[in-house]
């Protein structure tokens, strides 16, 4: 029961002289041979509406935590900071004119390395692209991934690793940036002795794991070129830190 539904309960309390049948009923139980039909089911309307109202209560209350946890979509997905197709429509088509389309192309691409950072994805894909929020919305969806992401290759932050140019490794991140992070990580951890296949099977919960095997390879080379490490064994990307 709500505080304002205790208050007006008292309210009912002091106005009422006598206290109903059903109060008597509850307090006061009639002796076998005297109990109507009507006395008999009072209490079990009482019972049932208690119950009722604390269900009710529960349910809000499970409500009410629920919507006040994001899921992990929610956190995961960052809006452009112009509105879905609804709020924008224009920026969800190709501009017509020249000096349009390459503004337009460059919001896009500064998003594109937003989201990816947000995903935490190395890798884009055309098929990616078609189907996940926002892109999906696009009315010409193949043409604007291929406007759009060559302005990333133009930048130097992405590459194709496929001829067909349908996947695009995304740099939102330096290499050399995670050089410097997977060394502290392991001045901190203790874990002096590093490989591309353990840090790979054995270090996923890390955000540097996930790169492709390749780059995590190339940023081990980084950190024996910086003196952070030695090579073990560089064939098979084997280092160990330098303290």
């Amino acid at each position: 029961m709500g505080v304002r539904e205790r208050g007006r309960e008292k309210a009912k309390t002091k106005e009422s002289s006598k206290p109903s049948e059903e109060k008597q009923v509850e307090i006061s139980p009639p002796s076998t041979e005297t109990i109507t039909e009507e006395e008999i089911s009072s209490p079990e309307v009482v019972i049932e509406t208690i119950q009722s109202t604390s269900t009710e209560e529960s349910a809000e209350e499970a409500n009410s935590v629920h919507e006040s946890i994001p899921t992990t979509a929610e956190q995961d997905f960052v809006s452009p900071s112009w509105g879905n197709i609804e709020e924008t429509e224009w920026m969800y088509g190709i501009p017509s004119r020249e000096e349009d389309k390459e503004m337009w192309a460059e919001e896009w691409a500064d998003y594109v390395l937003e989201w990816s950072e947000a995903k935490k994805a190395h890798v884009l894909s055309l098929a990616t692209f078609i189907s996940e929020p926002p892109f999906k919305d696009f009315r010409n969806k193949v043409d604007s991934f291929k406007i759009i992401t060559q302005i990333l290759v133009d930048k130097e932050v992405a590459e194709w690793i496929d001829k067909k140019e349908r996947q695009l490794r995304v740099y939102w991140r330096p290499l050399e940036d995670w050089a410097d992070i997977l060394y502290q990580w392991a001045l901190k951890t203790g874990k002096l002795r590093l490989d591309v296949k353990s840090i790979v099977i054995q270090e996923v919960k890390q955000d540097f794991a996930s790169l492709p095997e390749k780059d995590i390879h190339i940023v081990l080379a980084l950190m024996v070129k910086k003196g952070l490490a030695s090579w073990v064994d560089e064939k098979k990307g084997a280092i160990i830190i330098v303290t």
